[in-house]
């Protein structure tokens, strides 16, 4: 009888955990329904925007969540900025969160990472009150202050294009770059890949790799690597810190190596200037980029030619040598000076060997041109001109006969003043000779009675 009822007890026993181990899976998958239910709720998706629009001024909405993985996903974002906000326009379609098991109980909650698929941002120029010009970067950090509800680890992003106005350095875009983005201690590191860049009055350029350091104050770009499109061979590198705070000034660094100048010159220019640019830039600025910037460097064109140059050609078909046609520089190289709207080309140092020299400057504000240019030829050459030489060069330094070459007018419609004043000279001098055989063979007095004023 003592075993039966020991038997009945263990029964009993496993009866009793057997219902409470129902209890508990039904009582979890009800509060799994429960807690999905309000995750795919509307108010779960308007209470996310409301976060959101608190801490970035950016009214929007978000397409109902769902579980995904230890995390949320949902399939959009779409939101509009206030005045205030830098973000004039955002579309974010899908996004995926994923947070620490670990940290999930505690505070603050710690995002191991954000995947954003296709992010599309539009700026704009921002609208803020004096007393906020001032203020800093709202950025969130791993090692913020503890009482931060949220800690992000990482930001994953599959495609972002990103476009800025006029108002902002002129407009531009930034086209399917992916990104990386990993925090480190104040810092955020950012890796880019693949993606194009699109500046107003420069070629299309492609992203391969870019690498900085992004905190509260500056972009601390310390890789950045591009190409022109369709000329992978060209190169673009740029490294150096970009202000974000009025009080932060910026510095970059360009480098730039084999860029071909049919893909830089408009026309003409494209057709009669040949060759691949090299050079170095540094660019400094204050508060205000755009406005303040003020760039140096040296420039330099390998295998650089001379095609079919108006004056140039104008020359030699009076020389007669077929050799300024199509000239190949053996030395090309110049400062540059970079301003708002402004590019100056001087110290200007152009060579084709026992050919000729050119020297001077250019200075393009917007389309406008304007410069002077000094023309050297060889000295054996100027008895091929009669008549002409002493009257458009004079003789000078290296040997050579210099003239002297005013260039005015726009990129697409250039003037200069040599031709025109080549094609005076030589008319002068047809006027006379006409004059001179009219005199040989006509008497005279009868020759002094039809040009009676002629000497």
């Amino acid at each position: 009888m003592k075993q039966k009822s020991k038997g009945g007890k263990k029964h009993i026993i496993l009866l009793f955990f057997f219902i409470l181990f129902t209890l508990l899976i039904l009582i979890s998958v009800s509060f799994i329904y429960w807690v999905n239910g309000i995750v795919k709720s509307k108010a779960f998706a308007d209470y996310a925007a409301k976060i959101v629009e608190k801490y970035t001024a950016i009214s929007g909405q978000f397409e109902p969540f769902s579980f995904y993985g230890f995390g949320l996903e949902t399939q959009g974002y779409k939101g509009k900025g206030s005045k205030e906000s830098p973000v004039e326009l955002i579309s974010i379609h899908p996004i995926a969160v994923q947070l620490s098991s670990l940290g999930i109980w505690g505070r603050p909650w710690i995002v191991r990472s954000i995947e954003l698929g296709n992010l599309s941002i539009d700026l704009q120029t921002p609208e803020l009150p004096a007393e906020r010009k001032t203020e800093k970067i709202p950025l969130a950090s791993p090692y913020s202050n503890k009482e931060e509800a949220v800690l992000l680890e990482k930001i994953q992003v599959r495609s972002l294009d990103l476009k800025w106005p006029t108002s902002m350095g002129g407009g531009g875009e930034i086209k399917d770059i992916e990104l990386n983005i990993v925090s480190q201690k104040e810092k955020w590191l950012i890796n880019g890949n693949k993606g194009l860049l699109l500046l107003k009055s420069f070629p299309e350029l492609a992203i391969e790799e870019i690498k900085a350091f992004l905190d509260r104050t500056s972009i601390d770009l310390s890789k950045g690597k591009l190409h022109l499109n369709g000329f992978p061979k060209s190169l673009v590198t740029t490294e150096g810190t970009i202000g974000l705070l009025p009080t932060q000034n910026t510095h970059i660094d360009l480098s730039l190596n084999q860029i071909p100048l049919e893909a830089v010159l408009n026309e003409p220019l494209r057709h009669e200037l040949k060759g691949n640019l090299r050079g170095t830039i540094g660019i400094n600025a204050s508060h205000d980029i755009m406005k303040t910037y003020h760039g140096e460097g040296e420039l330099y064109i390998d295998q650089g030619r001379l095609v079919h140059v108006p004056f140039l050609t104008n020359l030699d078909s009076f020389l007669k040598l077929n050799r300024l046609e199509d000239i190949p520089l053996s030395v090309a190289r110049n400062a540059v000076t970079l301003e708002p709207n402004t590019i100056k080309l001087h110290n200007i140092d152009w060579q084709s060997e026992e050919t000729m020299k050119m020297t001077g400057w250019i200075t393009l504000v917007g389309q406008k041109v304007s410069g002077i240019l000094m023309l050297g030829i060889r000295a054996d050459w100027i008895p091929r001109l009669p008549g002409l030489g002493g009257k458009l060069f004079n003789p000078g330094e290296g040997g050579y006969f210099w003239t002297e070459i005013h260039l005015s007018g726009t990129l697409n419609d250039l003037h200069e003043d040599f031709s025109p004043r080549l094609n005076n000279a030589v008319q002068g001098i047809l006027q006379k000779g006409i004059e001179k055989e009219i005199q040989r063979q006509v008497p005279g007095r009868i020759f002094k009675n039809i040009l009676p004023n002629f000497p």
